[in-house]
């Protein structure tokens, strides 16, 4: 495969994999509820569980949750040909800044499916806790704090790793390390993540407000590859030549 196709198809497959994480993410997280309507959670267990998240996904059928969860983890490793491109604009691609941004960047892709899976379990629990005897709920509470925090560690770990890669990847553009416009540091998915905060802050309580709450990183890294594309992809291709030879 020449240099020009392998761009053009991690460009594909970043795209693709991003689209399929917004979806994963609207469907297994997207809902905008108002914990105050399920006072099981938010008064009688108040102490014992995150609010927030007891409540969110208990409006969604289990096959919603399923789909959502399924449709990101399944296609994570599409993201992949994403951390080879974003290599590709380093100038010099041996120096340990850029390895280990590289590294980095997969660390996150590897441990994004099980961390977005988890949300399916812990919604599933959850679920379980509202609709069953309350005799029932004191094993089923201390499971759901199990799957709860297993879900802290594995989600949250994953998303510090590639906001750090990013936020270390925009101070790198900055500073002139790679072939884009220091400006570029700008639109890197650290920073479209922080744009869309005041945005969600105005919306009304909403679908669509819960739907941007829930895919807010995949969109600003969707955003991301689609501004590379049409703007600094011929940063790439234009030594196409030269590489195809080698």
């Amino acid at each position: 495969m020449t240099y020009h196709n392998k761009i053009k198809w991690a460009f594909i497959a970043g795209i693709i994999g991003a689209i399929c994480w917004i979806i994963g993410d609207v469907y297994v997280a997207g809902f905008e509820v108002d914990p105050k309507d399920y006072p099981l959670f938010s008064e009688t267990y108040a102490d014992q569980v995150d609010v927030g998240l007891a409540t969110l996904m208990l409006e969604g059928s289990t096959n919603r949750l399923m789909f959502g969860a399924l449709i990101a983890a399944m296609t994570a490793t599409l993201f992949l040909p994403c951390v080879w491109l974003v290599y590709q604009y380093f100038k010099e691609k041996e120096k340990w800044y850029t390895l280990g941004i590289y590294y980095l960047l997969i660390i996150s892709v590897m441990l994004m499916p099980l961390g977005h899976a988890v949300f399916y379990f812990t919604g599933e629990i959850y679920k379980a806790i509202y609709n069953t005897d309350p005799i029932a709920h004191p094993y089923l509470l201390e499971t759901a704090a199990g799957f709860q925090k297993a879900m802290y560690i594995t989600w949250g770990t994953a998303i510090i790793i590639m906001l750090l890669a990013y936020l270390i990847f925009s101070i790198l553009v900055f500073m002139g390390k790679t072939t884009l416009p220091r400006w570029a540091g700008f639109i890197s998915p650290f920073f479209l993540t922080l744009y869309q905060l005041p945005f969600k802050m105005i919306l009304p309580s909403s679908d669509l407000k819960g739907w941007l709450g829930a895919a807010a990183f995949n969109i600003s890294y969707l955003i991301f590859l689609l501004l590379l594309w049409f703007f600094f992809r011929n940063r790439l291709v234009k030594d196409t030549s030269i590489k195809d030879t080698v």
